[in-house]
């Protein structure tokens, strides 16, 4: 049975305990804990990045963000670029492949109050890597350089990057890419274990992460994939493959799992497991929270994809399933919530969602 952590703020350390992981700087910034919440087109929007801070997560980030459209209307920068006082630190991901633009782009995201700007290396999603930004600009060594070059030299903050092992097996050029961004200023790389060609099939390759790590010399190497387990995250850590971890689908309709390696990675401890009314209690927290911020239609459309994540697992979820796409209220959300909830946990319990969007 998990030992039940004392009371106090999520992500600190009880009296007694010290943290079990170093602390992680990007930067000027220390992070409360060694776990960054990935950019999630569709997914990371405010009412998610501020949830994920205050269940412990040491820094979030936007939804990935053309960098054409930030430079080319302000209108769509506001709207993107919805930062909030609470969230800090928090940084702007931002795609694209013309060195002029991307530093544009990334003063833009400054102003508008981001501690942070990434670059994203990774999105293996045909319509960006057939304009050569994502994971196909990093197939190009130079000028990935020149981008990063440029966006460093272009804001105060901290650049960072989300990048691949390569853009398939034969072409891994992850640990040279990552020096060579280090030697032009880049101040932290989180690399997920899959090349591009894989997509997100197969298995993240943690040993290639490591090799990564082993690469660099001065910046911290954070390690996305398969993000499941906080006792394997921590074992990683502990062993130097990587300096933190980067959690992205593990958390899908599962808010307590980010909560959980956030304890882990801080105190050695873990809360006990939620049950199905708590997991779903959290969960109507994020809903609620979006209803709020993006106003009641948008609010509940939004919302519906984490309800249809909510209920896997859930005993009858077939049928509560079907019902998702008629809710248009918070009434209907309301509703929907009482049912799922008399319904409780079915025999195999929550089932991890499939998410393969644009994340890095």
């Amino acid at each position: 049975m998990p030992t039940a952590l004392a009371p106090g703020p999520i992500g600190s350390a009880p009296a007694g305990r010290r943290p079990t992981t170093p602390a992680l700087r990007i930067g000027p910034h220390t992070l409360a804990a060694p776990v960054v919440v990935a950019p999630m087109a569709g997914l990371t929007d405010r009412p998610f990045r501020r949830l994920a801070r205050e269940l412990g997560a040491g820094l979030t980030c936007t939804e990935m963000i053309a960098a054409a459209a930030v430079v080319r209307s302000p209108a769509a920068a506001r709207a993107l670029l919805d930062l909030g006082p609470e969230e800090h630190p928090v940084a702007a991901q931002l795609v694209g492949g013309d060195p002029q633009m991307m530093a544009e782009a990334a003063q833009i995201c400054v102003a508008h109050g981001a501690d942070l700007v990434d670059l994203n290396l990774g999105c293996p999603v045909p319509k960006v890597v057939r304009l050569g930004s994502g994971a196909a600009l990093a197939r190009d060594h130079a000028r990935t350089v020149a981008v990063l070059a440029a966006m460093v030299r272009a804001v105060p903050v901290p650049v960072t990057v989300k990048m691949r092992l390569g853009w398939d097996e034969r072409t891994i050029n992850a640990p040279e890419l990552a020096r060579a961004l280090e030697d032009v200023g880049v101040a932290a790389v989180a690399v997920h274990g899959r090349t591009r060609s894989q997509a997100y099939r197969g298995e993240a390759d943690w040993r290639q992460i490591a090799r990564v790590r082993a690469a660099v010399r001065r910046i911290p190497v954070l390690g996305s994939g398969d993000v499941r387990d906080p006792e394997v995250a921590a074992q990683r850590i502990a062993r130097g493959d990587v300096d933190g971890v980067v959690v992205a689908r593990g958390m899908l309709g599962d808010w307590h799992f980010l909560e959980h390696t956030v304890r882990r990675l801080g105190t050695g401890g873990s809360p006990p497991a939620p049950t199905f009314a708590e997991r779903l209690a959290l969960a109507r927290r994020h809903w609620d929270a979006m209803v709020d911020h993006h106003g009641e239609r948008l609010g509940v459309r939004r919302a519906r994809k984490f309800v249809v994540w909510a209920i896997r697992g859930c005993a009858g979820a077939a049928r509560l399933r079907q019902q998702v796409a008629t809710v248009d209220s918070r009434e209907d959300l309301d509703r929907l919530y009482e049912l799922i909830l008399a319904a409780g946990e079915g025999p195999l319990g929550w089932q991890r969602p499939v998410f393969t969007s644009g994340e890095g």
